[in-house]
C-alpha cells in the first residue's frame, strides 16, 4: 500500500512538468507567456457562475451541521469544483497560440479531482470542527482570505466585500483549495490521509509555481503573488499534519486532539 501511494505521489509531481500542447509552437522559454494567455482568457469567463460556489459551500457547511451524511455531498461538490476549473481554467483558444491546452495543471488538478470523487463514494471524512485546540483554528482566516480572495481584474488590491460573493473561489484552483485543505485539517484525524497529503501536495506544487509567477508570467503581480499565501501555508500545513497532531497529542498523553 505504502508503494503504491508514493507511485501516485511521484505521478502527481511528474504531471507539474508536463509541456504544455499548444496549436502554434512555442519556444519552451515562453511559457510563462503562454501560461498568461490562457488565462488572461479563461479567468473571467465564468465569474458568472461565482456566487453559485460561494453560496453552496457555504449550505453545504452549514448542512454537515446537521447532517453527516452531507459530508459525501460537499466531498462531491469539491470534487466538481476541481474539475471544473481543471478543464476550464486550462484549456483555452488564445490570439497568439491557437488553442491551448495546460497539460500540467489539468492533469494535476484532475487526478486530486478522482480522489474527491473517491471519498464521495467511501466517505472517511468527518467533517467536525468543534472542541479542538485553540491554535488548530489558526487556518480559518487565510480559508476567509481565499474565499475572498480580493483582487481586481488587473491584478490589484480590491477589497469590495462583494467579492466574498463573487471572486474567483469555486472557479478557479488557488482561491479553492485552501478552503477545501483548511477544513480536512480541521478534522483531522478523522478524514481521509491519501487524500489530504495528495490535495495538499497538488496545492503546494501550484501554489510554488504560482508564487514564482512575478518572475515567470508578464503582467503577475506582487499582490496576485502574496494572495497564493492561504495555498501555501495551509498546503504545506496539510503535509505535516501527521506529525504535528502526534507531538502535540503525545506531549499531553492523549490520543484524540479533540480534547
Amino acid at each position: 500500500m505504502e508503494r503504491k501511494t508514493g507511485s501516485l505521489y511521484a505521478v502527481l509531481v511528474f504531471s507539474s512538468f508536463l509541456p504544455s500542447i499548444t496549436e502554434v509552437p512555442y519556444d519552451p522559454q515562453q511559457t510563462g507567456a503562454v501560461i498568461a494567455a490562457v488565462l488572461s482568457v479563461s479567468s473571467n469567463a465564468y465569474t458568472w457562475l461565482s456566487p453559485l460556489f460561494h453560496v453552496a459551500t457555504l449550505l453545504l457547511l452549514v448542512g454537515t451541521y446537521y447532517r453527516k451524511q452531507i459530508g459525501r455531498v460537499l466531498s462531491f461538490f469539491f470534487g466538481v469544483t476541481l474539475l471544473f476549473a481543471a478543464v476550464t481554467q486550462h484549456i483555452a483558444y488564445t490570439e497568439d497560440y491557437g488553442l491551448v491546452i495546460i497539460t500540467s495543471n489539468l492533469v494535476l488538478m484532475s487526478i486530486v479531482a478522482a480522489f474527491w470523487f473517491a471519498e464521495a463514494y467511501r466517505p472517511k471524512n468527518e467533517y467536525a470542527f468543534a472542541g479542538l485546540r485553540a491554535w488548530r483554528y489558526w487556518v480559518i482566516p487565510f480559508m476567509i482570505l481565499a474565499f475572498w480572495f480580493p483582487i481586481s481584474a488587473t491584478l490589484e488590491p480590491d477589497f469590495s466585500p462583494l467579492l466574498l460573493l463573487t471572486s474567483t473561489y469555486g472557479i478557479m484552483f488557488c482561491p479553492t483549495v485552501p478552503v477545501m485543505l483548511g477544513l480536512l485539517t480541521l478534522a483531522y484525524p478523522r478524514v481521509d490521509k491519501r487524500l489530504l497529503t495528495m490535495t495538499g501536495l497538488a496545492g503546494l506544487i501550484i501554489g510554488f509555481w504560482n508564487a514564482t509567477g512575478v518572475f515567470l508570467i508578464p503582467g503577475y503581480t506582487y499582490w496576485m503573488a502574496f494572495l497564493h499565501t492561504p495555498l501555501i501555508l495551509i498546503s504545506a500545513y496539510s503535509l505535516l499534519m501527521g506529525r504535528i497532531i502526534k507531538t502535540d497529542t503525545t506531549s499531553v498523553g492523549n490520543g484524540d486532539d479533540r480534547l
